[in-house]
């Protein structure tokens, strides 16, 4: 059993620092660096000897989403400490533009012995809704730059905005993906439409340190994820296409 883990940015509160995409609905999933590092000693502790891997035996593992300079700028430092390896997932329209990641911070990634996937070219808000031949050209067209740039083949990709199909399966298969990340809390491994799928636990920066040893260690507390996201689904059903933006106005309220 593997929980699987869903970063975006880390932010260093010491430094005028732009990470990843801005917005409400982005500022949710940031993370001050001192929680990052209570995140990741709780864990340690919780598993000694263990390090984060999307393998068999592994009990978690660590992705961060959109590709934002923190990936480098701070993250990669924080595991570096520990010897732990992370999947970073990057939106190529945006590569090497402010406050994301650049081609040499990328190959400098892999040569730490991280693992670099697709998280589309353009970050759709609703993936699911593109017509097919356009879902195949987000992952085709990021999953083969990553690769010329990286000069090895990428096979995992991490879906954007939590809406995942049988279409956005089977394009990611279609465009050469062999791995599929998704938003939804599970640790369910399942192979659909030519690709492996696995589930993951959002990290925002409201959660406190511990939840993330609570979501590894209980399977409670990983039930009530679920049923919050199951929630959160009819949600997204019922409003469709407005969603994103009622979203976005509910949490500046909150802000």
């Amino acid at each position: 059993m593997t929980v699987v883990f869903m970063h975006h940015d880390v932010i260093d509160a010491s430094k005028a620092q732009r990470s990843g995409f801005y917005g409400a609905g982005a500022e949710v999933y940031k993370v001050t660096l001192a929680r990052f590092r209570e995140q990741i000693a709780g864990l340690a502790a919780a598993f000694p000897g263990k390090s984060p891997a999307l393998e068999p035996g592994a009990p978690f593992a660590l992705t961060f989403d959109d590709g934002g300079a923190s990936a480098t700028e701070v993250v990669a430092e924080v595991l570096a400490e520990r010897g732990w390896k992370a999947h970073f997932f990057v939106v190529t329209g945006v590569l090497g533009m402010r406050g994301f990641v650049s081609v040499s911070g990328l190959r400098m990634l892999v040569g730490q012995g991280h693992t670099v996937g697709t998280h589309t070219v353009t970050h759709p808000r609703r993936l699911q809704v593109l017509p097919y031949a356009h879902i195949v050209r987000e992952w085709q067209d990021s999953r083969e730059r990553l690769s010329d740039l990286l000069g090895q083949s990428v096979h995992c990709g991490s879906v954007p905005g939590g809406y995942c199909s049988r279409a956005v399966r089977r394009a990611a298969a279609h465009a050469g993906l062999s791995l599929l990340l998704t938003s939804e809390p599970t640790i369910r491994r399942y192979e659909s439409d030519g690709v492996a799928v696995r589930g993951r636990f959002a990290v925002s920066g409201r959660d406190p340190a511990e939840s993330a040893v609570r979501l590894a260690q209980r399977a409670y507390a990983r039930g009530m994820r679920a049923l919050r996201w199951q929630a959160l689904g009819v949600a997204k059903n019922a409003l469709g296409p407005v969603y994103p933006a009622v979203r976005e106005g509910l949490l500046r309220l909150r802000a």
